[in-house]
This record gives C-alpha cells, structure tokens and sequence, in this order.
C-alpha cells in the first residue's frame, strides 16, 4: 500500500498538471475573444472559434455542429484538428429515440446544458463513435449546447488525449467560451439587420428622389417623348435602377415598342419582344400583366420563374434578375408600360414598388394633361405676361420693372452712362374711385397710360406698379433740360380731359425724378430717392415735378402725419377685424373664414388695408399689429365655439415683414395658448410673391410654421409666377386663385384657361383650391365646373364684425338644415310616387312581406 508521503507527490503533479491545463484553456479562451472581435460572418466566426480553441488549448481537436434545417440532424460546419473533418462523415442525432442521437451532443443539444465525457472510450454514450475515435487519441470529451432565444441551435465539440482532463473549471471556461460565440452571432445578426435596414432605406430614399424628379420632369417637358425620356433618366441616374424603359402599344398590333429608356441594358431590351397577348409566350411577363390589369406587376426572380422563360436567355446574358412593370393609362385606356430594372432586394421591397407604382401614375397623369397642350401653353403664355405686366393697362409692372431697371443699371456703368428714372403718381385719383366707382377707375388709369406712352421714346419704359403709381425709365437721357421737357409733357398730357361713363374727368399729376448715378448707384436707392422727389411734388402742391436732392425730405407731410396716426393706433384700440366666410362648393356649408384687418382712424373713418399697410411694413410697424391680428382672432374663433358655433379654421394674413421677423414662431405659439385654440384652427396666409422672393428661405420658414400643426395657404396664386415644381416642395395646404383671374371668368377665355390649369394642378398636388372674389353666380358655376373646393367673395359673404359674423353663421346652418330636410322630403315623396309603378299587375296579398 502506498503512505502518505507517496501520495503527496502524486497528487501535487496532478494538480500542477491540471493548472497547466486550466492556464492553457484561459489561452485558448483569450484567441477565441479575438476571434469574435475579427470575424465578420458566422462562418467565420465558427472556423476562427475552433482554430484558437485548438491552438490556445491542450485539445486534440475541436468542432462546431448546427442542426440541419426541417431534420433532427447536426451538420458539420466548421472544426480544427488533425483528421476532425471525418465528422463530416457521422451520423449525428439530436433526437433522444435515435442510436445516434444517444451521444453527448444529442443530449447536450437537448438538454441545453454542457454535457461531458471524461472517460469517452469506456462511455456507453459513445459507442456507435468509439472505434473512430480511438484511432485519433481521443480519451475525453465534451459538449457544449450553442443556445439562442432559449433553444438549442447546435453543439461546440471538443476532444481531449487524456481521461479525466474535464474538470470543473475546464468545463466552466469552455461554457464561457460558448457563450461568447453566442453573444458573437447576436451582435453578427444585429449588425445584418442594421445593414438590411440601411440599405432599404437607401433603396427608398433613391425611389423618392426619382419620384422627385420625375413630379419635376412632369412639369418642365413639352412633350410626351421629352417626358418618357425624363423619366427613364430620373428612374437611372435619381432612383440608382439598372436601367429603365418606356414601351408603348403599337397601333393595331399586340407588340410593344421601346420608345425611351436609359441605363446599361437599354441595347438589349430595344430587342427585345414583349407582347400584350396573353397567350402569346411573350405576352405572359410583367410588362403584359401590368397592360392588361393595369397593375403593378413584378418579378423578383426572372432567370428561375416559368413567368420569365422567353427572357432568360437575354437576362443571362446581362445579369438582370428583377424587374417591375407598371402601367401607363390615359384616359382610362392602357397604352404602354413604365419598366424598371434592378437587384432581387429591390422587388422584395413593398414600399420601394409602391413608389414605381406611383411614378407611373404621375406619368400618366402628365399624359393626360398632354391632350390639353395648346390650352396649357396658351394659360402658361398669359400667366408668364400677368407675372410682368399689369393685368390692367397691359405694361410692364414692378416685376419687370425691377429687370429692366437692374439691366440698365448694368450697361450705363459698363459704358459710363447716365439715365433718368421717374416716378409718376396721380392726383385726385381716390376721388374718382370712391365717386364714380373702380370700374370708372379703370377705364381713367388705362388712357391716362395711353396719353403717357405718346409722350415717351419708343425706347422709354413706362411701367405701372399698382394703384395710380406709373414709372418711367429714360434711357441715356440725364440732361436737366431734356428730362424737364418730358416731365412738362406728361404734366400736360394728364390734366387733358377724359371722358369717363359720360362724365368728363381731370386728373393731374405730381412726378418725381432720379438720374444715374448722381441720385443713386443702386436700383434700391434710386427708386426709392425718384419716390421721395415725388411725394415733394405733391407736398408743394401737386401737379408739378422736381428733381432729387440730397437735402430733399424722404417723406410727405401726409406719410409722415399718416404714420405717426399708425404708431398710436394699436395703443388705443383703433384696430378692429372684419370676417369674410369660405363656402365649402361640395357642401354648401361654411368652410371657414378669414380675418381681415381694418383701421377705424378718429379723423379719416374706417380706412381698408391698402391706406395703412404699406406704410406699416416700412416702418416695421406691422409686426406688433400682426401679432394683434393674430391674438385677436384665435380668441374670437375661441369666443364664438363657446357661443355654440361649429368649430371653424380662421385664416390670418401674414405680411412679407412678418413672415421674415424671427419671433414669428414665437408669437403664433403664444396666441394659440392664450386663447386656447387647437393649432389645425388656425391657417396662415402668405402671399405668392413673398414665397418667391427667396424660396430657400421660405421653405424653412414654411416647415418650421407646419411643426406646430397649422394650415398653410398661397395667397394671390398665380400673380406671382411661381413654378409648381416649387410650389410642391413648400409643405402648403391650400392655394387661393387671385381674383384677378376670377374677375373675368364669364367673358375672359384666358383666364378660364389659367383658372382651369391652377385648379387641375392644384388637384394634382392634393391641395384644397379656394376661389377668391366671386362675386357672380356665373363665377361660381365655372369654378364648380371645374371641381373647384371653396370660394370666397361678395356672393356669399360679405366681411362682418364679429357678432354679425356669428349671427351670419347661425342663420346659414339652419338654412342649410332646412334645405337638406326639404331634400330629403322631395326624395321620399318621389320614392312613393313610384311605389304603385312598381307593383302594377300584381295583387297584394294581405300579410305578404
């Protein structure tokens, strides 16, 4: 029997033997952390696992088996030693009822829990392997179950040459090593899916950008052929697809025809046969499901689908696996397809087809609007002159103006020249407005610019801005006598007299002038120093002219008196709002209503607008009253729901100087909350031509009032010449057609073309459209013609104070409540006239259903 002190050294060489392999596992566990933080794929991440197990550890070998998919079998995927590949060979179960699942793999597999053999060779549990193994050295053995969201998904297999060389804390680091590899293969498919998503995001973000720029192809092509091939383009170089083409039906064929298309296979699909025969073979694809079914039709796989067989040679030969169709419709009749080209993620993307299907339908709206061509070029010529010419006298207006004077400008300092500006304003003109009316107005504007055109150079400009302003540019004329003998001419020529309405009128004329560049280098200061000569002239008593000089006031006594009245106004309560109502066209009902300012002045009475504003947005004064329109009516909408009225959206003007003041957010914010008016109630109004000025900015502008919940509206759409391919990018609710254009609707077939135009695009933008200024029932009849959704003007409603306002309102929901009632009355009674109809020739049985 061996002592005690036998024993000792025994047990302490085993002990120093198991450290040493304890030591060497910490090795082999610290390789294969470094494994996982190199591995970029699961594959490698299995291989990489074995081989630093391996080589870190006292192992003979090492192997990761993963069940098969729909059987109970593990497979060999990855290992590390001399002859492991041979497991590839073995059968190996994870089901308990099988010989071969009886191993320590299948019962770790479902157990889930490590599973070890410290004696292998004389394990019942390896006896189908045991011959193999022994061959290779293998007297141990392990494990270890790969668990993923609480099942076993495979095993880590390891082999040891020595019996008993799985303790405990072997064991333990080779179960963190596991764990490890788990942990490993979460973060692997965590980072797959943020991948996928990314790359579907980049898919769609590419289709809204070729949805973009198709909406802009849409509007800048003057044909359907410029149009196909825009939108090839927009699809390849905005949408990244491999290649797009336009096909349209052949007249009195079945086959179709490539007519446009961009991208690299473009070659190949020009021909290629594609037919809308369904029982021809060729008829079978996309593209003729797409034209028959006028659908979206889509094939993820063409190189392996019976649906793509008669292409797939050709798609071999380029590489193309997908493709989507979608149909082209005009009039409700297909006559070709939109194809696209692109990767197998691409089809499988819903949202990503939703947008080609939604590309092809803006396409075939465009078409549609192609058969209105010469009308929409016509409209598109009158509105490009409303935008530089004044719808009245027919002369260049303030836009243009600007232009010309800016051109001017230009040339006189290249050549070192001068020239005169004038600024014009009529006498007395208010007096004859307010007597005779603004027809007669009119009529006395449009001679008066008659009789100042005879007085000019052919070269000369002569411009309106508005109202009784004219301004004159005198090219290359600066001499003081020359420019004073023009001035005497059109003094003359407007007191000449003029018959209006059978009446004979006088006006005169008050003329101030500017010469370049002694009055102003810039197109801002000389217009503005020409204004300020002007309003001199007519402070020394009208009808006179005078030059600009530096010592010269910059403003009338009157503007001056004028503005001093408007910087006390607010404090003292002379502000007051009007209400106009909308009627909604479909309903009759009362859409809404906007709020419009008024200035009951103590000496000049109740003025409108045009008096005061002006001259409150150059003074800057119109922000404080801006902010007072708006608290104003928040709390009247507030006032008049607590009063038992319907909630309405009340619409508030919002000036150039306020839309840029940057404590506009500021102030809408406030109003809201002191009034306690939900923010959709409210809608903004601004002006077209404040939008254009700097678009960009706007834009921000616009998004950022649309954050806080409000509607936004286009004021005096169509004066400004706004493009829709900008229009669409600005986050607007609705666009009001200027009345300008509405005028006129009866007897004008430009601006039924115009008015017509704005209203379908509108449609297309799915924006509400609001008629403003009708005044006629014959208006009104054109506008629900045309679908319009709303008006606004005199024939409905006129502007009321508050309390009549509500009084108004009232009055029109109970009409509106009778009217339906007495419709519904009428329709009854029809419906029981016709009931004996019905029944004649039958006999009613007493108690028949």
């Amino acid at each position: 029997m061996p002592t005690v002190d036998d024993k000792a050294p025994s047990q302490a060489a085993q002990r120093a033997k198991s450290l040493q392999r304890l030591a060497k596992m910490f090795a082999a566990l610290s390789a294969t952390n470094e494994a996982i933080l190199r591995t970029r794929s699961a594959d490698e991440l299995y291989q990489q696992v074995c081989e630093a197990a391996l080589s870190g550890g006292s192992l003979l070998g090492a192997a990761i088996l993963l069940r098969e998919g729909g059987t109970d079998q593990l497979r060999f995927v990855a290992g590390a030693g001399e002859g492991i590949e041979r497991l590839q060979a073995f059968d190996i179960s994870v089901a308990e009822a099988a010989p071969t699942g009886q191993g320590i793999s299948g019962q770790a597999f479902r157990t889930a829990k490590p599973c070890v053999s410290n004696d292998y060779l004389h394990d019942i549990r390896s006896k189908i392997w045991r011959e193999d193994l022994r061959r290779q050295g293998v007297r141990a053995a392990a494990a270890l179950p790969l668990v993923r969201g609480a099942a076993s998904v495979g095993v880590l297999l390891v082999f040891l040459g020595e019996v008993g060389a799985l303790d405990d804390e072997i064991v333990a680091l080779l179960a963190r090593m596991v764990e490890n590899v788990v942990f490993a293969l979460d973060n692997l498919d965590s980072e797959a899916k943020r991948q996928k998503s990314e790359r579907a995001a980049r898919r769609l973000t590419r289709m809204y950008a070729a949805l973009s720029a198709t909406n802009e192809a849409i509007l800048r092509s003057k044909s359907p052929q410029e149009l196909y091939q825009r939108v090839c383009d927009a699809s390849v170089h905005g949408g990244k697809s491999l290649a797009t083409a336009v096909l349209l039906a052949e007249p009195g064929s079945s086959w179709l025809k490539a007519v446009a298309g961009s991208g690299e296979v473009m070659e190949l699909v020009k021909i290629t046969r594609f037919s809308v025969d369904p029982d021809d073979p060729y008829g079978g694809g996309v593209v003729g499901q797409a034209f028959r079914k006028q659908k979206l039709a889509v094939n993820a796989d063409i190189l392996n689908s019976e649906q793509g067989r008669p292409w797939r040679e050709a798609g071999l030969a380029v590489n193309v696996v997908a493709c989507a169709a979608a149909p082209l419709v005009k009039r409700g009749r297909s006559i070709g397809v939109l194809m696209i080209f692109f990767g197998r993620s691409w089809a499988a993307d819903q949202e990503v087809m939703g947008l080609v299907a939604r590309l092809a339908e803006n396409v075939s709206f465009a078409l549609d609007n192609f058969e209105r061509e010469d009308e929409r070029k016509r409209a598109e010529t009158r509105a490009h002159h409303l935008a530089t010419h004044d719808d009245l006298t027919d002369l260049p207006n303030r836009v243009m103006f600007s232009q010309l004077l800016s051109e001017a400008i230009k040339v006189a300092q290249r050549h070192r020249r001068k020239f005169s500006i004038m600024f014009v304003d009529l006498d007395r003109f208010k007096l004859i407005n307010d007597t005779l009316g603004h027809a007669a107005g009119d009529l006395l504007l449009k001679e008066v610019a008659a009789l100042f055109r005879q007085c000019l150079r052919d070269s000369d400009v002569l411009a309106r801005f508005g109202g009784d302003e004219f301004v004159i540019l005198l090219h290359d004329l600066a001499d003081f006598a020359k420019v004073t003998a023009v001035a005497r001419k059109l003094l003359s020529a407007a007191v000449t007299p003029i018959t209006v309405q059978g009446r004979e009128c006088r006006v005169t004329a008050s003329i101030g002038v500017a010469i370049f560049p002694d009055h102003g280098a810039d197109e801002q200061s000389l217009t503005k120093n020409a204004d300020a000569a002007m309003y001199l002239a007519k402070e020394e008593g009208r009808s006179n002219f005078r030059f600009f000089a530096k010592e010269m006031k910059t403003q009338s006594i009157e503007r001056l008196m004028l503005e001093t009245s408007l910087r006390r106004a607010l404090e003292r309560g002379e502000f007051l709002l009007h209400y106009q109502a909308k009627q909604d066209l479909g309903s009759g009902d009362i859409s809404g209503v906007e709020a419009l300012l008024r200035w009951q002045h103590p000496d000049l009475g109740l003025l409108p607008p045009l008096q005061f504003i002006p001259i409150a947005e150059e003074s800057g004064l119109i922000v404080p009253i801006g902010k007072w329109v708006l608290e104003t009516a928040c709390a009247q909408n507030v006032a008049w729901q607590q009063q038992g009225l319907p909630p309405l959206r009340i619409a508030v003007n919002l000036s150039p100087r306020q839309f840029t003041d940057p404590h506009l957010l500021r102030d809408i914010k406030a109003a809201l909350a002191a009034s306690a008016m939900a923010p959709q109630l409210l809608e903004l109004e601004i002006t077209e031509s404040v939008v254009m000025q700097n678009p960009q900015v706007a834009k921000r502008v616009l998004v950022a009032l649309k954050k806080l919940g409000v509607h936004l509206s286009i004021d005096d759409f169509g004066t400004g010449y706004s493009s829709m391919s900008l229009i669409k990018q600005f986050p607007i609710d609705t666009i009001k057609v200027d009345r300008s254009f509405v005028r006129d609707l009866p007897v004008d077939a430009n601006d039924r073309a115009i008015t017509k135009t704005v209203i379908a695009l509108g449609k297309a933008l799915d924006l509400t459209i609001v008629a403003e200024g009708v005044e006629t029932p014959a208006q009104e009849q054109f506008l629900r013609e045309q679908h319009c959704d709303e008006i606004q003007g005199f024939l409905f409603a006129e502007p009321l104070a508050g309390d009549d306002f509500a009084a108004f309102a009232r009055e029109h929901g109970i009409a509106m409540l009778k009217a339906r009632a007495a419709k519904g009355r009428r329709a009854s009674a029809r419906s029981h006239a016709k009931e004996p109809r019905r029944r004649r020739g039958r006999v009613a049985m007493p108690g028949a259903n």
